[in-house]
């Protein structure tokens, strides 16, 4: 299983707001993908940020995602409304002995 944390950081709440909204169909479609185990995004209260905490099958499922019409216009419908790149990271679950 592979997943995925990835940080999100508005430019002010007005900002964070308009993500929100823009992520509700982007996370509607996500989790109706093949392969997608879980997909939500979660809101930081001490300091405004947004962090999707996503969980996929394989890489290869995820490289698929990254290519869907909703992904995509998620990430172009946000490009104004962030104070920086998206802080991305991906941990392979499997590579975890418990």
């Amino acid at each position: 299983m592979i997943i995925v944390l990835a940080k999100v950081i508005p430019k002010d709440e007005e900002a964070c707001a308009k993500i929100v909204e823009f992520a509700q169909d982007l996370i509607e479609n996500t989790k109706k993908e093949e392969g997608n185990i879980d997909y939500n995004l979660y809101s930081n209260a001490a300091d405004g940020n947004l962090l999707f905490v996503e969980q996929w099958e394989s890489k290869d499922i995820l490289g698929s995602h990254l290519q869907t019409e909703h992904f995509i216009k998620f990430g172009e419908n946000i490009q104004d409304l962030v104070a920086t790149e998206l802080i991305i990271d991906v941990f392979d679950a499997d590579a975890i002995d418990l």
